[in-house]
């Protein structure tokens, strides 16, 4: 049996040349690759940074703190603008983003107003951004804070208004040039940081009250949801007259932004039988670092309630269903007590008859 023999496997001049050729093209495509790889990464050695945005912050209004960072909106509100120069503010200095800052000039515009360009800086303009405490360096403290600043080195600006009539506040930005004044030139993002703030000196409008409460133990006082930007809502009563000017605050006694309701006892409200009291509802909007110091409305209508046993179902929060005012109350002398005593009368006349 004869095997075969493999044939060996020769390499032509023509397969010699054409294996040559690819290593070749190999090669050259290497050294391209590399070449474009080193020119880009030269190319992003030398481009320019692109910077995030600083954001500095007003901490503080009048030594009171704003509870966190994201808290809403900063404000000043009608009690700050009584009195712009007796109203003090902190700044916080944002100092992550750029070089280490000394000092700060400030810059005071309206809401977009691109302070950082030298275009709307000038006279031309000057009603678009202004400087702030004649454009003085404002220095930092160990924690990055400026002091001393007052709502009237805003308001001296003549940028800032405190006679705003908006809803929610009329929005303002303070810009903090780092380390050396802005000049005639525009500044990069790296060079400044933007505190927002907001100026609002309207009160919200009294809740509408749309119920009579009337006689019983319990009294709820309610009122449709409001437009306004709100934090919660107060209490007040008079117990002599329907006089909302001379009315007292009920203390301890709140209802959150979204309540549309409120309860009140008799007990809780220390009233007596047939005692009464007006009560009123006043709303308070979130124009402050501490909830509740906002701009506050006018009293809503008096509600007179009166204090009277019932009788029916009522349960341990006081809510009664299908509850009615006592005939003992009503013949104390509140309003319907004619009518008990003639219903009593004609009872006892028509028992007697029967007996008869």
């Amino acid at each position: 049996m004869s095997v075969c023999p493999q044939p060996s496997r020769k390499y032509t001049a023509f397969r010699g040349r054409t294996l040559a050729r690819g290593l070749q093209l190999s090669k050259a495509m290497h050294d391209r690759f590399m070449f474009l790889l080193a020119l880009g990464t030269a190319l992003t050695a030398f481009a320019p940074r692109t910077f995030a945005q600083a954001s500095d912050l007003i901490v503080s209004i009048n030594d009171e703190g704003f509870l966190s960072d994201t808290q809403d909106s900063r404000f000043f509100n009608a009690a700050n603008c009584a009195d712009p120069a007796g109203t003090s503010f902190e700044l916080r200095i944002d100092t992550t983003v750029g070089t280490a800052v000394g000092q700060v000039y400030l810059w005071v515009g309206g809401q977009n107003s691109e302070c950082n360009l030298e275009k709307n800086r000038t006279d031309i303009t000057s009603n678009r951004c202004s400087p702030v405490a004649g454009e003085a360096a404002q220095t930092l403290d160990a924690n990055n804070l400026i002091k001393g600043l007052t709502l009237a080195d805003l308001t001296d600006s003549e940028v800032v208004n405190c006679a705003n009539t908006a809803l929610e506040g009329q929005p303002y930005e303070l810009y903090g040039f780092r380390n050396e004044p802005p000049g005639a030139q525009d500044i990069l993002p790296e060079s400044f940081g933007v505190a927002q703030f907001k100026v609002d000196v309207t009160a919200p409008a009294p809740p509408a009250v749309n119920t009579d409460p009337g006689l019983g133990e319990s009294f709820t006082l309610n009122w449709p949801q409001p437009n306004d930007d709100l934090q919660l809502y107060r209490f007040y009563r008079n117990d002599i007259e329907d006089d909302p000017d001379t009315a007292v605050l009920i203390e301890g006694v709140t209802a959150d932004q979204n309540a549309t309701s409120q309860v009140f006892t008799a007990t809780g409200l220390e009233l007596e039988q047939d005692e009464s009291t007006y009560l009123y509802v006043t709303a308070v909007d979130k124009a402050s670092a501490v909830p509740g110091n906002g701009n506050e409305s006018e009293k809503s209508a008096g509600k007179m309630v009166t204090a009277a046993a019932t009788a029916g179902f009522c349960d341990a929060s006081g809510a009664c269903t299908g509850c009615s005012v006592s005939p003992l109350s009503m013949i104390g002398g509140t309003p319907g007590a004619a009518a008990w005593m003639l219903g009593l009368l004609f009872a006892a006349i028509g028992v007697w008859g029967l007996r008869r």
